[in-house]
């Protein structure tokens, strides 16, 4: 349920208090608008502490240094900061809903193959300086093979496939712009491709079906980069690597994996499938011809490699037909498939999703959740039943598990203390992004508040309504989201009677099954030995042996694959994912739809083959070597060898108990970014200033711009969100900064800290370390500006700051440590107190400023409002230098100390305004209006901020016309206290003394 969050008066916030933490937030909060490696995007979150911000954001990474580090300045002296992370949105605006890839987010995430930023071209979007040039745009392709279940095997067969002969997806790759990927081939030309053709018709080498090496079980194939100019050594236009696994040169192993080098490389490798030979091999077998094989003469080679992309032209698509180039999406929660109950009347039920607390992709390699401890009721007042849910790191083991948090003896039902929803949580904060502009805001769904750091539940419409079953418990969860490449119409028609047995062999492609723990054993007989730690369900390592699936402890990369965004907003054209879609028919176009029935990836401990006790017909927990999984399920009860399928009521017993839990990972979280640029990917000062640069890169609606600009609208309402200082450390351009200055304005209680653009010697904007930063150009730049508010304060230069987390020494924005100066000074005195000089305004974790400024220099940018920070000689470190708003006339509110002495002043009087609404309208309220607010004054003056003040709260300023509108009027004169920043001494020097001497 919907709820808004604005009231007559009253101030709302977020404040993060999940799980057990030790120390509340305490005193008003600064804010912090920045990326960070993880946490909740466009939600203003208040936190105590940096160790409470570690586990929300993350520590400062080389990727994401300076929100991280300016928290960590703060919470140095301070016990309260609000933090809005920003993630990709696009243009900030809702979807859009007519033209090509309806329910896209204009400018939001990417699309394959596009023109990328260029060094060359100042950021704006060229051609591909890697490829020849009039080449094609590039495109997503399937890299695949023909397989066939090993000896021993059941894989394929499980799943509900053919056992030889199965076009199974092995990878996903994505080509740069200029590059077409193709298999080098008998059956055409497959010569290396020219480093100096365009990847036209005329010169393409390669096809899309490609020669396998199989002898000495090799499995290699090459795969050719047309219009790659394989400029760089290390990325060469032919590339021979392996389908196997082990092989040193698997695919999944030496091709590129890094989305920034996709344009010196060619291509990136975006998801990978692996398949042991123990458990399939790749083989032409079933489909490739006689004569196209080994039995050719061919050494050994068969044409059962394939790379393929999809049916329809680039970046569009068909209600039947995939778009695969298409990721222009906004930042994406990562969540699980639904977990569903045991069957009643022969089907489960959907019970409940987990979904990350923290948005984009870093929870869909980072968490694993883990069911155990599934108990049935034996109550007679009740029968719901308990069970446990781990939170786990991903890269755990089932054998030395990390357990970041385990929620014991949850229920189902509504009414008990233990419900699932009040013990984690279910409540959704949120920016409602798909609303129409002007209708956007902070909204909030769910009926529990979070109690996890990690995760929240949504809970099915039954369990809510207490219309589940009593006995339902959580037996399992539904088919992963599987990629639409069968059927039809997703993948191009072929046709090759000299090569394949069949036409149109690629309308059965697929992914591979997700993996799921087949035994809890180790090892074959005799020395063959049980582990009772294993978990069912997903399977994290690899599966190397038919015989001994467990024997691996190597970590299957595939899992992570499975966890990855692919595009499912379309609203008119078939997605590329689905998934949540049981029930849903075949088709002849897109072949099995329904994620459950698809490769059988539905998980159920149903499914479980256990031994039995005859005496009792007890699933029997001592014999976990004979406990299997049937991915098919259908299992019947064997009296002769006492087995059965697993059964809720088995589980009152201790040992099947204990054997019987399962584990499963988050899928589809996404940065909705342009992942192949550093500066867009990272949302950077540079994208800001190039998007507002090219209209090609969005100017105010580019995607890095819009983050900013929506954030700073979530800061903006004093409603929503209460601070006394507002960072975005690192973002100089001045449309962002502008938009800051009148946010703050716009809240009238809180101060702007600002970075500015630095210019180098050829007065262009500084974007990196080879510029040299000059003073002048810089203060001539900030000058031209014309800023005129008291709510902003400048500061230069960049600073070189202690990483403690990372153990090195950092180029930072000035805002990073400011933020430390304006925390101590707090701590050591008052808001009112001049965050400045050698007491209040020590950076105590910077080492020094990158620009060593003379007194001209400092004199240069005071008089245009430019805070220095400099390193005296001699001194214990650097130091803030000034105190300057960027007010423009003379007045004292261009000092920031008079500036947070009236947000202050005014902060503790709308206090006493907010308890004053809504009583009565006559002159006994306005005595105590003005009873109340002099002592707060007083007490400032007490506090060295006030020479002096008067407070008129009477019928002087609030006539009886006013108090019969219910309005209150008063005045209040202050007298600021100054602070010293100059000091003239004069040394005089005389013959003769005529003082008295001391």
């Amino acid at each position: 349920m919907a709820q808004g969050f604005k009231s007559a008066g009253v101030t709302t916030r977020e404040i993060d208090l999940t799980g057990p933490t030790a120390n509340e937030p305490v005193g008003i909060p600064a804010g912090v608008i920045a990326p960070a490696s993880k946490g909740p995007a466009f939600v203003p979150v208040t936190l105590p502490g940096m160790k409470d911000f570690v586990v929300r954001f993350g520590a400062p990474t080389p990727t994401f240094r300076s929100g991280p580090l300016a928290a960590n300045e703060w919470f140095r002296n301070a016990q309260a900061l609000t933090y809005v992370r920003v993630l990709g949105v696009g243009d900030g605006q809702n979807r859009t809903s007519s033209g090509d890839n309806t329910g896209k987010v204009t400018n939001a995430g990417f699309v394959v193959g596009g023109e990328q930023p260029q060094a060359t071209l100042s950021g704006n979007l060229g051609s591909n300086a890697f490829a020849n040039t009039t080449g094609p745009l590039g495109r997503t392709y399937f890299l695949g093979a023909f397989m066939s279940q090993s000896n021993g095997s059941t894989m394929f067969t499980d799943a509900g496939l053919s056992a030889q002969g199965v076009p199974v997806v092995r990878g996903v790759l994505m080509a740069a712009s200029g590059v077409v990927l193709t298999l080098s081939s008998s059956f055409a030309t497959s010569t290396a491709p020219s480093t100096t053709a365009a990847a036209t018709a005329a010169n393409i080498k390669g096809a899309i079906s490609g020669a396998v090496n199989l002898g000495s079980s090799k499995q290699e194939f090459v795969m050719l980069l047309n219009g790659h100019k394989a400029t760089d050594s290390a990325y060469s236009n032919v590339i021979t690597a392996s389908f196997d696994p082990s092989a040193p040169n698997y695919f999944g192993k030496t091709f590129n994996k890094d989305p920034l080098l996709l344009e010196r490389a060619g291509y990136v490798l975006y998801s990978q499938y692996d398949i042991h030979p123990a458990m399939a091999v790749v083989t032409g077998s079933g489909i490739v011809v006689a004569a196209s094989g080994a039995a050719a003469g061919n050494s050994y080679r068969e044409r059962c490699a394939f790379i393929l992309t999809g049916s329809q032209t680039r970046n569009s698509g068909t209600t039947t037909a995939p778009n695969f180039e298409g990721f222009e999406d906004r930042f994406a929660t990562a969540r699980s498939t639904w977990v569903i109950s045991q069957k009643f009347g022969g089907r489960p039920a959907n019970l409940f999703q987990v979904w990350a607390s923290g948005d984009g992709e870093e929870p869909n390699s980072a968490l694993k959740i883990s069911i155990e401890n599934i108990q049935p009721s034996n109550s007679d007042t009740t029968q719901f039943g308990t069970f446990d849910l781990l939170v786990r790191d991903f890269n755990d083991t089932d054998n030395n598990k990390v357990v970041l948090e385990a929620w014991r003896a949850l229920s189902l039902d509504p009414e008990s203390s233990r419900f699932i929803g009040k013990i984690i949580g279910d409540t959704r904060f949120f920016y409602n992004f798909d609303s129409i502009v002007g209708k956007q805001k902070l909204v909030v769904t769910g009926d529990y508040p979070i109690r996890s750091k990690y995760i929240r539940v949504q809970l099915s419409d039954d369990v809510v309504n207490g219309e589940m079953p009593e006995t339902a418990l959580p037996m399992g969860f539904r088919g992963y989201p599987h990629l639409v490449t069968s059927g039809t119409a997703p993948m191009p028609a072929f046709s090759d009677s000299e090569g394949y047995s069949s036409t149109n062999p690629f309308y059965k492609l697929v992914q591979p099954p997700v993996p799921f723990r087949l035994v809890l054993t180790r090892g074959t007989s005799p020395t063959q030995t049980s582990d009772k730690n294993l978990y069912w369900g997903v399977q994290f390592e690899r599966q190397e042996s038919a015989t001994d699936p467990n024997s691996s402890y190597v970590a299957n990369d595939s899992v992570k694959s499975y966890a990855k965004y692919f595009p499912t907003y379309q609203t008119v054209w078939q997605n590329v994912l689905v998934s949540a879609n049981e029930g849903v028919a075949d088709t002849a176009e897109n072949g099995i739809l329904d994620a459950d029935r698809f490769n059988n990836n539905l998980f159920t401990l149903e499914n479980l083959t256990v031994p039995y006790v005859s005496a009792s017909g007890v699933a029997d927990g001592t014999k976990p070597e004979n406990w299997t999984y049937t991915r098919a399920g259908g299992i019947s009860t064997n009296t002769t060898a006492l087995t059965k399928a697993l059964t809720v009521s088995d589980l009152l017993d201790p040992g099947a108990r204990a054997l019987a839990k399962f584990s499963f990972t988050l899928q589809g979280g996404f940065d909705g970014v342009r992942i192949f640029d550093t500066d867009s990917a990272q949302l950077t000062n540079k994208a800001v200033v190039e998007e507002m640069t090219y209209t090609a890169r969005g100017l105010s609606s580019g995607p890095t711009v819009s983050a900013y600009t929506k954030a700073l609208s979530i800061m903006q309402d004093s409603t929503e969100v209460d601070i006394q200082l507002l960072t975005i450390p690192g973002i100089r351009q001045r449309y962002v900064t502008d938009l800051a200055i009148r946010a703050v304005e716009d809240r009238f209680d809180a101060l702007l800290l600002m970075d500015i653009e630095e210019r180098d010697i050829d007065n262009l904007v500084v974007s990196g370390s080879s510029q040299r930063v000059s003073v002048n150009n810089t203060v001539t730049n900030f000058s031209g500006r014309g800023l005129n508010s008291s709510f902003a304060a400048a500061y230069f230069p960049d600073l070189i700051v202690k990483d403690g987390y990372n153990r090195d020494t950092v180029q930072v924005p000035p805002t990073v440590g400011v933020l430390g100066a304006f925390s101590k000074n707090d701590a050591v005195g008052y808001p009112w107190f001049a965050p400045a000089g050698f007491t209040r305004g020590a950076l105590d974790s910077t080492v020094e400023p990158t620009v060593r400024l003379s007194k001209t220099n400092m004199d240069a940018l005071y008089a245009v409002n430019i805070n220095p920070i400099v390193s005296f000689p001699g001194s214990t470190g650097p130091v803030v230098w000034g105190q300057k708003t960027v007010l423009a006339r003379q007045s004292s509110l261009d000092r920031v100390n008079v500036r947070r002495l009236l947000i202050s002043i005014r902060r503790e009087v709308r206090k006493v305004a907010n308890r004053m609404l809504f009583e009565t309208s006559r002159e006994a309220t306005l005595a105590r209006f003005q009873a109340q607010v002099n002592p707060i004054l007083k007490s400032v003056q007490d506090k060295r901020g006030l020479d002096g003040f008067k407070v008129i709260i009477d019928t002087t300023t609030t006539t009886q016309a006013d108090l019969e509108n219910k309005t209150l009027r008063g005045k209040i004169f202050v007298i600021p206290t100054k602070t010293l920043e100059f000091l003239s001494v004069d040394f005089v020097i005389t013959n003769r003394a005529t003082f008295s001497q001391g």
